[in-house]
């Protein structure tokens, strides 16, 4: 009907006209009337067609064209669609794909994405590439990637990922997932595995058919696996261990590019797969490089507050929000985690907290900046810079705001750190405000004795020389173990990270159980000292053990009776006998008796043996009572 014709657009109406062979020249009104005049149709033929470009009439060198000798050589015909095209388009070489309505609304989505805060990161490309640039075959990609940040200036960021995490950013489109999502695949391979599984009960019927049973409640209860059925099976736990993460690393004051912090990045990404490392430049190109000749300054002659000067705060914050929209707007990640050192992870305890230098989400030009981080999990490493109390607990800036979200957070510092916000008093003041903060879902809070500022990952790109013992290894077995507990503290600050990233940044199936806080161990805020821990024998520990083992004495009066006497036949004939001397002698128990007159006839019989027939019975006490009554 009409109509229907006239909620069509135009693009829509000429191609109903092209499949039916009428021209779609015109406006919108005439291709409505020309679609139900239903005139204007070409017949169809048999003789093959090849499509040709576009002819002009203009001169007879265009009608000699190589299309149309093409053609004629082969026996062809060549057909002149001119008249089946939009009027743009005719005497062209190539048609447009895209109509002026077409066009229009493209402009309109566009206007739609520049004006609205959702769409910031959707314009991150790659710039350069590493590939190729380790000897290290290790499965993971390094590139360099550019982002909109503050001001709408480009920011670029370190990205390292393992191939597996990156299918999803190969694969373009709309790339966000949700546990929604992911359950709604989980519950499509059950049953597409369930379908498949299905025996026809008859030859004519399709494979998978329900025969009387269209709603297929009987079939599904007697032919569904059960023990892989729902969100908690074993196709659940698959789905879940192949949801990509992704972490935002934000460098201390040397910048991303650091051969520590690349090292950092190259370890998340390949101990935490399938995961996304993004590491932005929060200084734009000009980190912190202190000046060898003149200690104090850097290569331009500026002190360190000059050159901190330079990176203001808010532009710095905005730029985080904007590479946590980038991530998730070009890699898909189910969910962002926020992993910051020293000056990074001052500014990641802050986008945990919502809390921002002027207050407010704006961009610094007076735009509405990007959305909050709103990251699943925070690890801070010796953070500096911040306002402990303004950020968690009871007299935190964000108190009163609903949408906050429940991260777990921990922190590792240096017990001999003197920076300030780094120090073991800054850690105590850290922990009790998460301790009272109630929107803070777990929180675990370490303290390493003897450790100063950026033990955990400055040197950590550095080769140690090799000992006679490791030269050995290389010759005899082509290399050194992948880990080493040589530099303990820190060897353990990035083992308890990674795992508190794993537990608590997974989206769907999350990780349940007993909070790190309610710990009795864990939530001590001083870490054990495990620098000593390469140089334990053994051997010597299990010798002892053997030497000092003390057998346990077996007691026979535990064990039930069912484990001397277990075969049928002596149960049954039991069951036999039982029943039979109930129907002679009933002990004078009723129905109708309470229970402690039962009990006392129950007492009676068992004093005139009148139970001596059941194996075992008054044999074995259940326990050393006094008065010996605790049977079996």
């Amino acid at each position: 009907s009409e109509d229907d014709l006239s909620k069509l657009t135009v693009s829509q109406l000429r191609q109903q006209l092209r499949l039916r062979g009428m021209k779609v020249g015109g406006i919108k009104s005439e291709l409505i009337s020309r679609l139900l005049e239903g005139t204007g149709a070409q017949p169809k033929t048999k003789q093959e067609v090849i499509e040709p470009e576009i002819l002009s009439s203009k001169s007879d060198k265009a009608q000699q064209s190589k299309a149309r000798q093409f053609a004629e050589s082969r026996g062809k015909e060549l057909i002149d669609v001119t008249e089946y095209l939009e009027e743009g388009d005719k005497g062209k070489d190539t048609k447009s794909s895209s109509s002026s309505e077409d066009e229009e609304e493209d402009e309109n989505i566009k206007s739609k994405e520049e004006s609205s805060p959702e769409t910031w990161g959707n314009e991150a490309r790659i710039v350069d590439d590493y590939e190729g640039r380790s000897v290290v075959v290790d499965g993971l990609s390094r590139t360099e990637v550019e982002f909109k940040g503050s001001d709408k200036k480009k920011v670029k960021a370190y990205v390292v990922a393992s191939r597996d995490s990156l299918k999803t950013f190969l694969a373009g489109g709309d790339r966000g997932n949700n546990s929604t999502e992911l359950e709604q695949a989980v519950k499509n391979i059950q049953m597409t595995r369930e379908r498949q599984s299905k025996v026809p009960m008859r030859l004519e019927d399709e494979q998978g058919q329900d025969v009387d049973d269209e709603e297929g409640h009987y079939t599904n209860v007697l032919d569904r696996d059960y023990g892989d059925w729902g969100k908690y099976s074993m196709t659940g736990v698959q789905m879940s261990a192949q949801e990509v993460k992704g972490i935002i690393l934000l460098s201390d004051v040397y910048g991303p590019f650091s051969d520590d912090i690349q090292m950092l990045a190259d370890t998340i990404a390949f101990e935490c797969q399938p995961v996304v490392v993004f590491a932005p430049d929060m200084f734009r190109g000009k980190p912190w490089k202190e000046d060898s000749a003149n200690p104090g300054f850097n290569d331009e002659g500026e002190s360190y507050e000059e050159w901190r000067a330079c990176h203001p705060d808010d532009r710095v914050s905005i730029d985080i929000r904007a590479a946590a929209a980038a991530l998730r707007e070009q890699y898909g990640v189910s969910s962002v985690s926020l992993f910051g050192l020293c000056y990074g992870g001052g500014r990641a305890l802050e986008a945990t907290a919502r809390v921002y230098p002027k207050d407010t989400m704006d961009d610094v030009n007076g735009e509405e900046g990007p959305q909050h981080v709103d990251p699943s999990t925070c690890i801070a490493w010796y953070p500096t810079r911040y306002d402990v109390e303004s950020l968690f607990g009871d007299k935190r800036k964000t108190i009163g705001d609903e949408n906050r979200p429940n991260p777990a957070v921990m922190a590792i510092f240096g017990g001999e750190d003197d920076l300030p916000g780094a120090t073991p008093d800054d850690a105590n003041k850290l922990k009790a405000c998460l301790e009272a903060d109630v929107d803070v879902k777990d929180h675990m809070v370490k303290v390493f004795g003897g450790q100063g500022h950026g033990f955990a990952h400055i040197g950590m790109s550095k080769i140690p020389e090799d000992d006679n013992e490791d030269r050995f290894l290389k010759e005899e077995f082509g290399g050194l173990p992948s880990r080493n507990m040589d530099n303990g503290d820190a060897e353990v600050a990035s083992l308890l990270s990674t795992a508190w990233f794993e537990t608590y940044a997974r989206q769907f199936l999350p990780t349940v159980g007993e909070a790190v806080k309610d710990d009795g161990l864990w939530s001590d805020i001083d870490m054990p000292d495990l620098s000593e821990s390469s140089s334990r024998d053994i051997r010597a520990e299990m010798e002892e053990a053997l030497e000092n083992h003390q057998d346990a004495e077996v007691d026979l009066k535990r064990m039930h009776p069912d484990d001397f006497k277990t075969p049928i036949d002596d149960i049954e004939s039991m069951d036999e006998l039982f029943s039979e001397l109930l129907k002679t002698q009933p002990y004078g128990a009723s129905i109708e008796d309470d229970v402690d007159t039962f009990i006392d006839k129950l007492e009676a019989a068992v004093d005139r043996d009148d139970f001596s027939f059941l194996p075992g019975f008054g044999e074995i006490p259940l326990d050393d009572s006094a008065d010996g009554k605790a049977y079996w």
